[in-house]
C-alpha cells in the first residue's frame, strides 16, 4: 500500500481541504482506489465554518428552502454551521424562514434510518437537506431519502463534501469536491474489482466515520 496522504484544497476557498490516500479500500457497497479523508471539515471549527459557507451558496443563490438538515456520518458540526448560513438573510434570500433544524442519524438493527417520536416533527411536512461526508455509489443517500419520505418529509437537496455522483434519484448533488478533482478515483463492485482479481489484499475497511487498517 502507498501510505502517502495527499492534501486537496478547494478551488473556491484554499482554507477548505480534504485528504486523499491511494490504496485498496472496501466500503459498504464498493471497492475503491482512494480513501477520502474529511475529518477536518467535520471536526475542525475553522475548516467546517468555511465549508458550510461553500455548501450554502447553491441553496441561497437558488432560493432553495430548507427546513431541516439531516446529518449522516458525524456531520452534525458541519450541519449546524450550514443551517446557520441557510437561516440568515442574504441578498438572494432576504427573508428566509428563520428556523432550520439539525438532526443526526440513527439506524435500527436492519440498517434502516429511523427517527424517534420527538424528532418526527422535524421531518414530517419539512423540506429536508441530506448532508453526508462522501458519496460513492449513492446507496446510503437513497436509503435516507426513502426514510424521509416514509416519515412524511421531502428531500430538498443533497449536500456532500465529496461526491462521485452528480445526482441521486433526480436530485442534484451539491458538493465541494467531485471525482473531477481526483481524476483516477474509481469505485468497483466486489465482483469487478481489478485489485481483487490481481490478488492484491485489501488495505483497509472504510466508511463515513473513517478507516481501519487490515494486516
Amino acid at each position: 500500500m502507498n501510505n502517502t496522504i495527499y492534501t486537496l484544497t478547494s478551488s473556491r476557498n484554499d482554507r477548505v481541504f480534504i485528504h486523499i490516500m491511494p490504496g485498496h479500500f472496501v466500503s459498504a457497497n464498493n471497492h475503491i482506489n482512494y480513501y477520502i479523508g474529511t475529518s477536518d471539515i467535520k471536526h475542525n471549527h475553522n475548516v467546517s465554518v468555511d465549508a458550510a459557507m461553500l455548501l450554502s451558496e447553491y441553496y441561497n443563490s437558488n432560493a432553495v428552502q430548507v427546513d431541516t438538515v439531516l446529518c449522516l456520518y458525524e456531520t452534525q458540526t458541519l450541519g449546524a454551521y450550514l443551517a446557520h448560513e441557510l437561516a440568515r438573510p442574504n441578498m438572494f434570500r432576504p427573508n428566509p424562514s428563520g428556523t432550520v433544524f439539525v438532526i443526526g442519524s440513527e439506524y435500527d438493527s436492519s440498517g434502516n434510518l429511523i427517527f424517534r417520536d420527538n424528532l418526527i416533527r422535524m421531518i414530517k411536512d419539512k423540506r429536508v437537506l441530506v448532508l453526508i461526508s462522501c458519496i460513492t455509489s449513492g446507496k446510503t443517500v437513497e436509503r435516507a431519502m426513502e426514510s424521509i419520505e416514509y416519515y412524511g418529509g421531502e428531500t430538498a437537496g443533497i449536500a456532500a463534501v465529496f461526491s462521485a455522483a452528480d445526482e441521486i434519484n433526480g436530485v442534484r448533488v451539491n458538493s465541494i469536491f467531485t471525482k473531477e478533482d481526483i481524476p483516477h478515483y474509481t469505485a468497483y463492485s466486489m465482483r469487478d474489482c481489478p485489485y481483487c482479481r490481481q490478488g492484491m489484499p485489501v488495505d483497509a475497511i472504510s466508511n463515513g466515520y473513517g478507516y481501519s487498517m487490515l494486516g
